[in-house]
């Protein structure tokens, strides 16, 4: 997916089954203290991530690529004056980062297709009224594929906006909408708060992400300038 400028990425594939404990030194990364306990699922997707995220560093300076720390509330600890965000589902794991001079916040989240049994819950667990599939079927393949878009692009703002607000808010506080520009192969939306979350970003803020669709995944995508 197409991204902006000023941002660098990268993604990859991996396979969980070959995961093996000296596989994150072999990468030059380490897992953290708190995941020696986790199963070989969580390790391997973790470190995808991070590998990711090192090679996206690397490539706005080779110096900066190596092990991140993990901060509160269990975000990534960028290096001075950089931002960025990281992502994984289904086996995929994305990076993106940038010069925080350039870019203020960056949101990005990949996931894997809503199974069918689980629509219903889901839906009243992340839908606004105002966010109807009839309102724009023509862009979807279904409305399983129009539920997951809503779900990864709502991910992709709390990414977002989490930095810069430090507090948590639910599905509920944004409404997305895709642009009627878009295709089943992907688009842009645009999304709003219906809430005010602080004094900067109140009740009618609003911007564009992008989302790319593919066999497996929906991937979307929010940038905010500095």
């Amino acid at each position: 997916m197409q991204i902006d400028s000023d941002c660098r990425q990268v993604s990859c594939y991996f396979d969980m089954r070959l995961f093996q404990e000296d596989t994150a030194g072999r990468f030059g990364l380490l897992l953290p203290q708190s995941l020696s306990g986790a199963v070989r699922k969580r390790k391997a997707e973790f470190l995808a991530g991070r590998y990711c995220a090192s090679a996206a560093l690397a490539q706005l300076d080779g110096r900066l690529a190596g092990t991140l720390e993990i901060g509160p509330n269990r975000v990534p600890l960028w290096p001075q004056g950089l931002v960025g965000s990281i992502t994984h589902a289904h086996a995929y794991a994305w990076a993106v980062v940038a010069y925080r001079n350039k870019i203020r916040s960056i949101g990005i989240d990949s996931e894997s297709w809503i199974e069918p049994g689980r629509m219903e819950g889901v839906s009243r667990h992340i839908l606004t009224s105002r966010e109807v599939y009839d309102d724009c079927e023509p862009l979807f393949e279904s409305q399983q594929h129009y539920l997951t878009l809503v779900f990864s692009a709502k991910e992709s703002l709390f990414k977002c906006l989490f930095p810069l607000l430090n507090t948590f808010f639910d599905f509920h506080a944004a409404a997305i909408t895709p642009l009627p520009s878009g295709s089943r192969a992907g688009g842009q939306f645009r999304f709003e708060l219906l809430k005010d979350l602080n004094a900067e970003f109140r009740a009618g803020y609003s911007g564009v992400g992008a989302y790319s669709n593919c066999t497996e995944l929906v991937h979307t995508a929010i940038i905010l300038k500095a």
